[in-house]
């Protein structure tokens, strides 16, 4: 009785420490994704310095990179024959947090009913092929984010679509991760599919991190340098250079997460497994690598904080040659 005591405390200590372990990375990626923000107006008023400085009347027009504001950027049939509604690329780069909540809401509301709908009728062709283009809309939507607001992408993970205004909770406590794997039924060769993308997802993120950590070192050496006045120029060059790279980082951050998230739904999960997952976690937005995170230590599987030190700097050229084997590893 006692072993079985002690056993329990070391399981239960265990399972404290791969979930504070999950969070920090959470919250280091929360907060590369806030620091992009501050960079992006840094970055605005070192390309005017750069121009006064130069007068280079070559640079690019204000207000050209919105040109295409109107354009189509998603359209959504909510089950129906006909378009219901649809974001053009300029509503897309100005959504706020209460109206992607509501997109959200109403995408996985439909895609509820046609679950039921599903459950009900297992065999009817029609009512699978529903549920399967809304899965698909649902999916889209996270990419349009990731194309024209990537900084709304990173709150759908932890926003409560039923109040999106409250401070959030953490994305662990917030959903039952082991009820949802439950009511998805993802066979073996699945889950060995969802381990791969796991590691391959962790060992990118790691080596963008560590590219990260680089950058931002080398701007803030630039910052603490004392130039000369010659110099100053040169000098908004070489940083507004780095902000850009370092913002360009953060995009590819987002951009992997989803590529993994969109890969996992897509290929790995059938739809109406996608559909139990994502209505499962409502009122919370998807968070597939927590998903896949729960499955691991169901596994045994590596640590998210172990997998992401294996592409620290010295080895992160060797996480980014896996990249042309990403089929092989996940087929």
């Amino acid at each position: 009785m006692t072993d079985a005591r002690e056993r329990g405390k070391r399981q239960k200590a265990f399972r404290l420490r791969q979930k504070e372990r999950h969070q920090a990375s959470e919250r280091q990626l929360q907060e590369l994704s806030d620091r992009v923000i501050a960079l992006e107006h840094e970055r605005e008023q070192l390309q005017r310095a750069v121009e006064t400085a130069t007068t280079d009347s070559q640079g690019i027009q204000p207000g050209s990179c919105g040109l295409d504001n109107d354009e189509i950027a998603a359209a959504f049939c909510l089950g129906e024959a006909t378009v219901q509604m649809h974001l053009t690329k300029g509503e897309v780069r100005t959504l706020t947090v209460y109206a992607m909540a509501d997109i959200w809401k109403t995408l996985v509301h439909k895609m509820g009913l046609s679950l039921d709908k599903v459950d009900a009728a297992p065999r009817n062709s029609r009512f699978r092929q529903r549920l399967k283009e809304i899965v698909h809309e649902a999916l889209s939507f996270l990419w349009t984010l990731v194309l024209f607001n990537p900084n709304m992408l990173s709150l759908i993970n932890t926003c409560n679509m039923e109040a999106p205004t409250e401070s959030q909770c953490s994305t662990d406590e917030a959903r039952d991760w082991p009820a949802i794997l439950d009511c998805m039924q993802p066979t073996k060769k699945q889950a060995e599919q969802l381990m791969a993308c796991r590691r391959m997802m962790l060992r990118e993120v790691g080596a963008l991190i560590a590219e990260w950590d680089r950058l931002w070192g080398e701007l803030e050496s630039i910052r603490d340098m004392e130039e000369k006045t010659q110099r100053a120029v040169i000098n908004h060059v070489h940083s507004a250079s780095l902000a850009e790279r370092l913002r360009l980082n953060v995009r590819s951050l987002h951009t992997c997460r989803a590529y993994y998230q969109s890969y996992a739904c897509n290929k790995v999960l059938s739809p109406v497994q996608t559909a139990r997952y994502l209505v499962a976690s409502y009122p919370m937005g998807p968070d597939t690598l927590s998903l896949m995170t729960c499955l691991a230590q169901q596994r045994g599987e590596p640590s998210t904080s172990e997998l992401l030190q294996t592409a620290r700097p010295r080895t992160a050229a060797a996480a980014y040659e896996t990249r042309p084997h990403l089929c092989k590893a996940l087929g």
